[in-house]
């Protein structure tokens, strides 16, 4: 019985790990740092504040710098009544160095560049 108790709590809390935002395979080593940046945003009004910033990413993540991706580029697509559609994506994500960016910048313009958007990696901190 003891047994069965402790690989439930094991369950139940692993479960509870996968619960929040982002699902615990998306982390990385003990630091807690997700892989593939975290979704941001910077040049929010006023009435709507942004629930991530850089210093707080810096601080959460033990980060020594926080880089800004954005990207927004387009797949052209055909429904199933011939129409052809566009898979717009307008994303921004934030990374730990300015490779893992540019890297995630690349690899979204490679699959989403027609029609073309705007892509680009800024330090903020």
């Amino acid at each position: 019985m003891t047994r069965a108790l402790f690989a439930f709590a094991r369950a139940a809390a692993a479960l509870a790990v996968c619960a929040g935002p982002t699902l615990a395979a998306d982390y990385s080593g003990p630091s807690g740092a997700p892989q593939g940046g975290v979704p941001c945003s910077i040049g929010q009004p006023f009435w709507e504040p942004s629930n991530v910033d850089a210093q707080t990413l810096a601080e959460t993540y033990g980060w020594p710098s926080v880089y800004y991706g954005h990207f927004s580029g387009g797949r052209p697509y055909f429904d199933a009544s011939g129409r052809k559609l566009v898979d717009w994506r307008d994303e921004a994500v934030c990374f730990p160095t300015s490779r893992e960016c540019h890297e995630w910048v690349a690899a979204s313009y490679a699959s989403h560049h027609d029609p073309e958007g705007y892509r680009t990696c800024l330090l903020l901190r």
